[in-house]
């Protein structure tokens, strides 16, 4: 599993060691931040090849070498000064397909995005579908997941949002948050990969993994800033043009100056682009029913969970102004709860 250490990832190596799989993961990290996935399987299991290069053929093909199974989450959210989006989203999937066909490997799970489309204005979505021709041209009995933004607990989506609001000086809503997505759900996506590797009828599908809410940009900061019990709206809404102008810099800064503080910000000028076109499931693309799966609704229960957390007065902050409501007249006036 490349990329078997990040966000995702994780999550989906837990689901495989539960089920007694044995998953090679190449990783380029420190060995503490892979100490939670040595948890996720007995002793054994759970393998890690230091000193991974995606650029090192020789690296890849031993990772792969001994694998019935290969499940590439290898992707970057920014460019950095040693990797672009071609790079990452369209060379290498384009040769990670042609060695694992070399190598006989049976199954080959591939994530891309919802968003991927070869005439979207963004660089990492065009990328991205590049990425995904060249690898079914090559590997035509791949699997495709098409996410859209990914809730959980170490999300890029809910925690920068949370970021936003609570801790910069404003929240920049681009054309006031008018694109739409459909949120999903981390679990559902560890779900997901276990039910398509159980069938041979997922084999050269490609499943958009969508959750059941189609959400306006708006509505996300809105879900956010009412679980937050924030008080006012710190949001401003930012036209289009006036977004890439001002995030334009920061792309630059984060190819050729890493060291600066904030430049690896989430928000660039490409992801302004994203913002702009919807991420929804096209009407009939294969999904997560196809799969068997009900996906969870992320504006409650378990996935908002997280966010409660970053409440300014604490998890429960608020919780004893709805309590205050059903306590008697007498109670109230003696603790002075009326106000």
């Amino acid at each position: 599993m490349f990329g078997g250490y990040g966000f995702i990832g994780s999550y989906v190596v837990n689901e495989l060691g539960k089920r007694g799989s044995q998953v090679v993961i190449p990783t380029r990290t420190t060995e503490n931040k892979v100490q939670h996935i040595r948890q996720m399987g007995d002793l054994g299991q759970i393998v890690f090849l230091p000193q991974f290069d995606i650029r090192d053929d020789a690296a890849i093909k031993r990772a792969i070498s001994r694998s019935n199974v290969v499940i590439n989450l290898v992707g970057q959210r920014t460019e950095t000064m040693n990797f672009k989006y071609e790079d990452v989203h369209a060379d290498w999937p384009k040769k990670l397909a042609t060695l694992a066909a070399e190598s006989g490997v049976e199954r080959l799970i591939h994530f891309s995005d919802m968003g991927a489309d070869l005439k979207h204005k963004s660089r990492r979505m065009r990328t991205k579908a590049q990425g995904d021709a060249d690898l079914l041209r090559i590997f035509p009995d791949a699997t495709i997941f098409k996410p859209s933004p990914v809730v959980g607990i170490e999300d890029y989506f809910y925690n920068y949002i949370v970021y936003q609001v609570s801790y910069s000086l404003a929240a920049p809503l681009v054309e006031n948050g008018a694109g739409r997505v459909q949120p999903t759900y981390v679990l559902d996506i560890a779900e997901a990969v276990t039910k398509a590797l159980l069938t041979k009828d997922s084999k050269g599908k490609t499943y958009y993994l969508g959750g059941p809410e189609t959400l306006s940009y708006r509505d996300v900061y809105d879900v956010v800033i009412k679980t937050l019990r924030l008080k006012t709206d710190d949001t401003i809404p930012v036209p289009a043009w006036a977004a890439r102008l001002a995030f334009g810099p920061k792309d630059w800064a984060r190819r050729f100056l890493p060291s600066l503080p904030m430049s690896n910000w989430m928000f660039s000028a490409d992801y302004v682009e994203e913002q702009l076109k919807d991420k929804v499931a096209p009407f009939g693309a294969l999904g997560y029913t196809d799969l068997g799966i009900n996906p969870t609704k992320v504006t409650e229960g378990l996935p908002i969970e997280p966010v409660r957390h970053y409440r300014a007065g604490g998890y429960s902050w608020g919780d004893m102004a709805n309590v205050a409501k059903d306590v008697p007249e007498a109670i109230k006036k003696y603790y002075n709860l009326s106000k």
